[in-house]
């Protein structure tokens, strides 16, 4: 298919009232924070991805006019290259939001995670799907939000946390837990299987525990035969969708290496996971973890 960074942070000052006191400091990541401003990127990033990436041959100009509208920098010259060889073979591509989080968003500038499911049906051939992972980060400008930076399958790159903030605490606590869970989950040490399972399970709450632990019962002597070996790509992109004081959910993109005694020539593969961070009395943990699937 088609599809398959960073914001400068804007930390504001504390205000002081005409009483004289002091006003807590406006967190410097939005996200979740100010859910309004959370919902409008989101709205915005979804009209602008599912423009961008759509084109249909009969009606070219479309996909043009949706690039002129929310497009800028570097971002246009990323789109020529992924679709240019489309508008030459004539292919119909329709692009729909699967899923999307914000990672970081501030008064003037965003970056999202975003899911896209994408269908392309060449002249005279059966219509064909793909799943894809993009980062698009935004700036708003008089009062609408423009995209200048598109990355296909993205790398998480550090957001600094927001203290202060309930709701920030939580997300930047679930998405650091996440992050580090993710990587636990997915990685399997093919010469040490049983410690690999055991802090899989250490990472982990229910109901996703449980799941594991009637999984690991029956595969893991197939595991510890074949010696299989999951190796995880650094920096895993994660981003929050939503907070509150004991749950957080999000998205993650996992690039894994897999390799077994059946199967010795590596494979790559490419996750899109939505999760679940529950509170714990040991911390944050994964209660749940399900893989993206792609829909037409």
């Amino acid at each position: 298919m088609v599809l398959l960074a960073g914001c400068t942070q804007t930390v504001q000052g504390t205000a002081v009232s005409p009483a004289g006191e002091a006003k807590p400091a406006k967190p410097a990541n939005l996200a979740l924070v100010d859910t309004k401003a959370t919902e409008d990127v989101l709205a915005a990033t979804k009209r602008a991805v599912e423009g961008v990436f759509s084109f249909a041959p009969a009606d070219p100009g479309a996909q043009q006019q949706a690039v002129t509208k929310y497009l800028t920098g570097s971002a246009l010259s990323e789109v020529e290259k992924l679709l240019g060889p489309v508008r030459q073979s004539g292919t119909t591509i329709t692009a729909k939001v699967h899923d999307a989080a914000v990672s970081e968003l501030t008064d003037t500038t965003a970056r999202v995670l975003v899911m896209v499911d994408q269908t392309g049906t060449r002249p005279g051939g059966p219509p064909t799907t793909g799943g894809a992972s993009i980062l698009v980060v935004g700036q708003r400008e008089q009062g609408a939000w423009r995209f200048n930076e598109i990355t296909a399958n993205p790398a998480l790159k550090s957001v600094p946390k927001a203290p202060g903030d309930p709701v920030a605490d939580a997300r930047d606590q679930g998405v650091a837990a996440a992050y580090s869970g993710v990587v636990t989950l997915m990685s399997l040490d093919g010469n040490d299987i049983d410690n690999s399972l055991k802090r899989q399970q250490a990472a982990t709450t229910d109901p996703l525990l449980t799941e594991l632990r009637q999984a690991t019962a029956n595969s893991a002597q197939q595991l510890r035969e074949s010696r299989t070996n999951v190796t995880v790509a650094r920096d895993p992109m994660v981003a929050a969708k939503t907070a509150t004081a004991d749950v957080v959910t999000g998205l993650a993109l996992v690039k894994t290496t897999v390799s077994s005694t059946a199967t010795p020539q590596p494979a790559e593969r490419v996750l899109r996971i939505e999760f679940e961070m529950a509170k714990t009395a040991d911390g944050w943990k994964l209660g749940k973890v399900a893989t993206l699937q792609v829909t037409s």
